[in-house]
């Protein structure tokens, strides 16, 4: 069969139709290859702005992680705590001064309880539960709490409704600030304006009480004058006479007192002034026979601080004097002297004296008054001699405090700035 004559067997039509056909799917080919090319541009342009759109969400997220960080290490520094409380109760946010105030770790305390944390001991009132529930912020208050070791702290708070971006309440934040220092400071300044009146008062006492007195002794002295050696009134006479005596040494104990102090200070050698006043306090010891000795335990070479020597002697001579009551039965009281570091990194050093007695020892309520002017337990004492030390103390710039516990006696100790000056003639 001959293979050229099978195209004469195709209809003309049939050609002219495969033709158009084949126009057509050029064209479409045509058409569908710049619908291509117009998506792909769609595609590259949908891909930059997707790109453009993921950068610049990349940046809002840094910026905001940058203020995030920014407002928590703000909330880090502050000095005040802050604590938030969801609907439920629960702590949310505990920054560090709130964990160093309550004594609790930061980490542990969020999601716990707030009355776990804040509630031990106090009144409802006084919590953010109670904003929470009446949402009535408390602008300022005080109250009581008891840290996570037992500490009980004085604390100023204030509290107020936390809410999220559509009004909506989440619950509620609580500030607050350890008044311990400030609740110090008000103790300081009552006692100091405790003291001006007692020096106005003392000023009147000596002239309204001192006179008679002296009458009471002179008419005193001329009736014993007048009785007879054998008089058994005269024993009566002399105990009017030790009578006034004491309270003639009252008064004066509280004139010196709320005189003002002058100190005169200078370089001195405290182991000179330690080893002269309490030698001349055996000399007393000698003469009662209570069987109190003393015990000391003082460097070779001089120690040198700044001071008055002789208000300093008189702290000492208070010291003594009180170690020697808390020991009716007698004992030994040891004397100390060695050197005290002010400061954590022990660049400012001082030095300190320390009068240990082996008495009954003191409560917690007796030591949070061992300063207060007329607060004695003896009762012939007058309240003033430790009162006294605490004053010259203060005028020296220098702590005085004590440790004791009921049946182990107790340990007195004063701090004064140390000097590397030699004293020179005259300075002992």
């Amino acid at each position: 069969m001959d293979p050229s004559k099978n195209g004469d067997d195709i209809p003309s039509d049939q050609i002219d139709a495969f033709a158009d056909m084949f126009v057509l799917f050029n064209k479409t080919t045509k058409k569908l290859h710049r619908a291509y090319r117009t998506l792909e541009e769609k595609f590259d342009s949908l891909n930059q702005k997707l790109q453009e759109t993921n950068l610049e969400l990349r940046r809002s997220l840094a910026e905001k992680d940058r203020v995030s960080n920014y407002l928590n290490n703000i909330l880090e520094s502050l000095s005040s705590g802050v604590l938030v409380m969801d609907l439920e109760g629960r702590i949310t946010l505990f920054n560090r001064a709130a964990g160093e105030i309550m004594e609790y770790p930061t980490v542990e305390a969020l999601g716990r309880p707030y009355l776990e944390i804040m509630g031990k001991e106090v009144s409802w009132e006084s919590t953010a539960l109670c904003t929470l529930k009446t949402g009535v912020p408390i602008e300022y208050g005080e109250k009581e709490i008891t840290t996570h070791k037992g500490a009980v702290l004085p604390l100023g708070y204030s509290t107020s409704l936390v809410t999220d971006g559509e009004g909506n309440l989440s619950g509620v934040v609580e500030i607050i600030n350890d008044l311990s220092h400030t609740k110090a400071l008000e103790e300081e300044v009552q006692r100091v304006n405790t003291l001006a009146a007692l020096g106005e008062m003392a000023a009147t006492v000596a002239h309204e009480i001192r006179n008679p007195l002296g009458g009471i002794v002179g008419f005193a002295s001329l009736l014993e004058r007048d009785l007879d050696l054998g008089d058994p009134r005269r024993r009566l006479v002399k105990k009017i006479i030790e009578g006034v005596g004491s309270l003639n040494q009252i008064v004066t104990s509280l004139l010196e007192y709320a005189r003002p102090l002058r100190p005169r200070f200078r370089e001195i050698d405290l182991v000179h002034v330690v080893d002269q006043t309490t030698r001349f306090f055996e000399m007393d010891l000698h003469q009662e026979e209570n069987g109190i000795t003393i015990l000391r335990n003082v460097p070779p070479d001089p120690v040198l601080c700044r001071a008055d020597s002789e208000q300093l002697g008189q702290v000492l001579l208070n010291l003594l004097h009180n170690a020697r009551q808390a020991m009716p039965e007698g004992g030994e009281i040891a004397v100390e002297i060695g050197k005290h570091s002010f400061e954590s990194d022990g660049e400012e050093e001082g030095v300190f004296v320390k009068i240990r007695d082996r008495g009954s020892g003191m409560t917690e309520a007796v030591r949070a008054k061992l300063f207060t002017p007329f607060f004695t337990t003896r009762e012939s004492g007058t309240g003033l001699g430790l009162a006294t030390a605490k004053k010259i103390m203060d005028a020296h710039n220098g702590p005085i405090h004590a440790q004791s516990q009921p049946g182990e006696g107790a340990c007195f100790t004063i701090v004064l700035p140390h000097s590397s000056r030699t004293p020179v003639n005259g300075d002992r």
